[in-house]
């Protein structure tokens, strides 16, 4: 099935956007030359399907988009309605409804799950742009970081360290959202307002919307595709899938090419065949392939107790796993065997060997089959992987065990430099010695890593259900993962993965290629004092804006609202919410890293 975004906007979101389309050019309100910058985008938007009107024939270009109007915009440009990704939606329903339901939404969920999914958003976001604030404005610097996530270029944007926007009010952006900025800026997404301004926390107009939507959907021509996968061959690079009418088509994926298996990123190693598949392509590029199911349409593993012929043709005896009684398989005609990796036959095998059966429409396609009892030596963790079966994935210089995920018995048993361990200790990285399977089942695991000391500066910091950190050592860039169990310490105190930034200075101690200790050690904080009138504040993100007595500048003090005392004048305690634009404050702050950080802020009363 192909579709180039034919996207029909969901009911629930018209209504929310507003009530009934028009045809495109009947918006009355737009015959106004003030909105011949915009006209062609609006009704491009809403003859797609993207936006509609309002009862009375108008548009109301002038009107504020919400926060939640603004998400479902942009991940229906990512393909949420389209007809092609119709089973990436149901899988992501069922991965996230549970935790969409803390936000009770009464339209949008098909969206939000959809961004979700495709790791555009996070439960952080969630709490930032949908809890307690969907309805609220979009501001311009939060519509920065929602296109840069939209169209995937939140790593790249992250990556960008030296950045240098020529925007006037370029201080008034948002630390945070700096990157963001400057990746929609340099994509031609988001320009500067009137007086070269980009008025970060100026709320997002409908027109304003329409015509940052047409540029994204320009930028992106997202293309969907979806189908069986059938074959991956490395050495061409090509990626062959069969649609639903049973037409195959080849393409070509590049380097740069995302794989993933349910929505989670995976390498393309483990990618298997004969499973259902997405395939996005932008500007005509493969830029990511998901197999929608993590394994072929029925996967049965267990012991061989020999075949035969019958009138239907081959039938595989085997004893399923978890079973005792013998089950009997009927093969397709285009029946594929290997044994301990080579190219077999049915005859190959003895008694009580494990096999593996792959079946398609009810018929055996491949059967796998080794030794009862296996040792794989020599292995290297690639990942262990938590779901309904416990795997682990490994790498291995010969090519049968290359890229090779196996299931881990529930008593498995792990031995790392030289003690007793557990499955969750294990890194990526780590060396297997020993590697003992037992009915295709890992039973046995004896590993090592060496542990390793770095001191350098965050490149980037991805927090995902694989959270990991790139830190540049030496003018060398390296990439850890990082287990939920980490240790963080920031300036003697407990931290979190939000709290670092581009640029901070760090010591890490690491096992293989995992993080197991973060301790900030960024450039020796020196005792700072800003004091003048606050001229903008924002507690969620926690900054202020202090225009400097005797000056006309403005700094940016960032405060963290557990860490920092504020008072007034007369002693009186008080919070950062209490904190107003017009204030007169003295702050106490650190200077680190080019920043102020309030440890006091003293709000000034009048005599």
């Amino acid at each position: 099935m192909k579709k180039i975004i034919s996207i029909i906007a969901a009911s629930a979101v018209s209504a929310a956007m507003s009530v009934s389309a028009f045809a495109v050019g009947m918006f009355s309100d737009l015959d106004d030359s003030r909105y011949d910058w915009a006209r062609d985008n609006i009704e491009r938007m809403a003859d797609l399907g993207y936006i509609t009107g309002y009862e009375d024939g108008t548009f109301k270009p002038d009107q504020n988009i919400t926060k939640l109007e603004c998400i479902a915009l942009f991940a229906r440009a990512m393909g949420s309605s389209d007809e092609a990704n119709a089973e990436v939606l149901r899988q992501a329903h069922a991965t996230y409804d549970d935790l969409i339901s803390d936000y009770y939404l009464t339209w949008g969920q098909d969206e939000i799950v959809y961004m979700l999914y495709k790791g555009a958003l996070t439960k952080s976001d969630l709490d930032t742009y949908i809890k307690d604030v969907k309805d609220e404005p979009m501001q311009r610097y939060e519509a920065a970081i929602i296109i840069t996530k939209a169209m995937g270029g939140e790593e790249e944007a992250l990556d960008e360290v030296a950045i240098d926007l020529e925007y006037l009010d370029v201080n008034d952006i948002p630390r945070n959202a700096m990157q963001y900025v400057n990746y929609v800026t340099n994509e031609g997404i988001m320009t500067g307002m009137d007086g070269n301004r980009f008025e970060p926390l100026s709320p997002v107009l409908r027109s304003q919307m329409a015509t940052m939507l047409a540029r994204v959907v320009d930028a992106t021509e997202y293309e969907y595709i979806s189908g069986k996968l059938m074959e991956i061959n490395t050495e061409n690079q090509t990626i062959t899938i069969r649609d639903t009418s049973g037409d195959t088509t080849e393409y070509n994926y590049t380097d740069n090419t995302q794989f993933s298996i349910q929505g989670i990123s995976t390498q393309l190693s483990s990618m298997i065949v004969n499973v259902n598949a997405n395939i996005t392509l932008s500007n005509g590029e493969v830029i990511l392939v998901d197999a929608t199911a993590s394994e072929p349409d029925e996967t049965i593993t267990g012991r061989y107790q020999g075949y035969q012929l019958s009138g239907a043709g081959t039938v595989i005896k085997m004893i399923p796993n978890n079973s005792t009684d013998i089950e009997q398989y009927t093969c397709s005609e285009s029946l594929s065997v290997t044994y301990e990796g080579s190219p077999a036959t049915l005859r190959s095998f003895s008694t009580d060997d494990v096999i593996t059966l792959e079946l398609e429409d009810g018929l055996v396609v491949n059967v796998i089959g080794q030794e009862k009892t296996q040792v794989i030596q020599g292995a290297e963790v690639v990942s262990v992987n938590v779901g309904d079966q416990l795997t682990i994935t490994i790498s291995h210089a010969q090519e049968e065990y290359d890229g090779m995920t196996y299931p881990v018995s529930s008593d498995v048993t792990v031995r790392k430099n030289g003690v007793s361990s557990d499955m969750a200790s294990l890194y990526p990285g780590d060396t297997i010695s020993e590697l003992e399977l037992e009915y295709g089942e890992v039973t046995r695991i004896v590993a090592s890593a060496s542990t390793r000391t770095y001191q350098g500066t965050v490149q980037s910091v991805n927090i995902s259900t694989e959270s990991s950190m790139v830190v540049r050592v030496e003018g060398e860039d390296m990439s850890f993962v990082i287990p939920n169990d980490v240790t963080i310490t920031i300036n003697g105190e407990e931290g979190t993965l939000y709290d670092f930034r581009v640029g901070d200075v760090v010591t890490i101690t690491t096992e293989s290629g995992a993080i197991t200790r973060i301790v900030s050690s960024g450039t020796t904080a020196s005792e700072g004092r800003i004091s003048g009138t606050v001229t903008s504040i924002n507690t969620s993100y926690g900054f202020l804006r202090v225009l400097v007595d005797g000056s006309d500048t403005a700094e940016t003090v960032f405060f963290r609202s557990s860490n920092v005392t504020v008072v007034t004048s007369a002693g009186v305690s008080q919070s950062v919410s209490d904190i107003e634009v017009g204030d007169v404050v003295d702050t106490r702050c650190t200077f680190s890293n080019g920043a102020y950080t309030a440890k006091l802020i003293i709000i000034e009363e009048d005599a």
